[in-house]
């Protein structure tokens, strides 16, 4: 009940603040670009824009003048309001987002503890070799892997800077790797390697969100099921990979075509 009049107010205030825009903005550039338009058939009457508005204010019938301010002060509410939903929504999506990665945080420690299942996978690194000391890039094919596995399954979590045996690695090492070392440019090269091996359509079934154990910051990777089969693209051969228990398998043909029939049903 609170929130739904604190709503309220908020669109209350936004519709009376757009108003007042409306009429002391946006109605004098209203007369601004009257006169730029017009100026030359002005010229020899008005000495400029100052000597125009004042007397388009003062000269004009006072009917005349109210409806004008009440015809500015409406849009001026309008787009108020306008604003104000924006606001709003933006403000409801950061609370969701907010509350989502409390519960991915209070929930890391026992999804670690728990180890790989069929829903969850761990990852030491996104591209770093940590035995040869190096960016590999074939490890990004087994990330690619991975979540067309998840896809192709019931979706899942992948976990990024945790080994296999749970412990916490975190995703620094990746992050030297990058020409800017943020999340953001983490999150950026996780999707670019979904797009470049299981294509673009794909990328807005992964969502990735980075939390801290520890003092290790660890990479969540929220993967949705797929309504349709994602293969993995690796030159000119696509591979059909599937979740399996704690593993990730691939299909051949034959298995893929029973796999795929199987899920449409």
């Amino acid at each position: 009940m609170r929130q739904k009049a604190r709503q309220i107010r908020h669109l209350v205030i936004y519709a009376a603040l757009g108003g007042i825009i409306g009429v002391l903005v946006l109605h004098p550039v209203n007369s601004l670009v009257v006169w730029m338009e017009y100026a030359s058939l002005f010229s020899g009457r008005y000495s400029g824009f100052g000597q125009f508005a004042w007397e388009r204010v003062s000269g004009a019938p006072l009917l005349h003048l109210m409806a004008m301010n009440v015809i500015f002060a409406a849009l001026g509410a309008i787009m108020g309001l306008v604003f104000s939903v924006l606001t709003l929504a933006l403000s409801r999506q950061a609370r969701t987002t907010e509350a989502l990665l409390e519960d991915l945080q209070m929930a890391l420690p026992g999804v670690i503890a728990g180890g790989e299942n069929e829903r969850t996978e761990f990852k030491s690194t996104l591209r770093w070799d940590i035995r040869e000391s190096r960016t590999n890039r074939s490890l990004e094919q087994v990330i690619a892997k991975t979540i067309a596995g998840f896809m192709n399954h019931e979706g899942g979590r992948l976990l990024i800077g945790v080994a296999d045996d749970g412990e916490l690695l975190g995703i620094d090492p990746d992050l030297n790797t990058l020409r800017n070392p943020t999340a953001d440019e983490f999150e950026r090269a996780l999707i670019g390697i979904v797009r470049t091996y299981l294509g673009s359509a794909v990328c807005p079934l992964v969502r990735s969100r980075f939390l801290t154990i520890d003092g290790k910051t660890i990479c969540w990777v929220l993967v949705e099921r797929s309504d349709t089969p994602v293969f993995l693209l690796l030159s000119d051969t696509s591979k059909y990979f599937v979740r399996l228990g704690n593993s990730t398998r691939e299909l051949n043909a034959a298995e893929a075509h029973d796999h795929i029939l199987r899920r449409r049903h």
